[in-house]
């Protein structure tokens, strides 16, 4: 009895955490932005880089070659389980563009200072975290 009453009270909250992620997390922005996160998908997965071949062969894409449809998501639902995959909080009423290509998602980090954005399966796990640029560090002075 005790299980029962524990496992509906698990359930009751989780199902309350995941409305509020999906209440607090927008998908869907300017036409600009989405435009210019379909491009970076784009590149990142016709790169050919080692990292993307083998994301291909995991998930039975192409070879090479453009991956589609490339869709808009706006799903609340979605875009809130896909919120939860960043390495930190989303403020609330913060907007993200989540676009669906292929059988992936990519979600654009909303702030691009930390990172470009995730590729995603439809199990939301993540695939691909894309990063930031990092800047090289200077030599350190030789002494004689």
């Amino acid at each position: 009895m005790r299980t029962r009453v524990f496992l509906a009270a698990l359930a009751v909250c989780s199902g309350a955490a995941a409305r509020s992620v999906a209440g607090q997390s927008l998908c869907g922005v300017a036409p600009v932005v989405t435009d210019s996160a379909r491009d970076e998908v784009s590149a990142v997965l016709e790169s050919g880089s080692p990292l993307v071949q083998e994301l291909r062969q995991e998930q039975h894409l192409p070879k090479s070659g453009p991956i589609t449809p490339v869709t808009l998501v706006d799903n609340r639902v979605i875009c809130g389980r896909l919120a939860t995959l960043f390495d930190h909080a989303i403020t609330p009423g913060t907007k993200f563009v989540v676009l669906r290509v292929g059988p992936l998602y990519y979600v654009r980090e909303p702030e691009q200072q930390r990172g470009t954005g995730i590729i995603a399966d439809t199990t939301f796990h993540v695939l691909l975290r894309l990063g930031a640029s990092i800047a090289p560090q200077p030599s350190p002075p030789v002494l004689r």
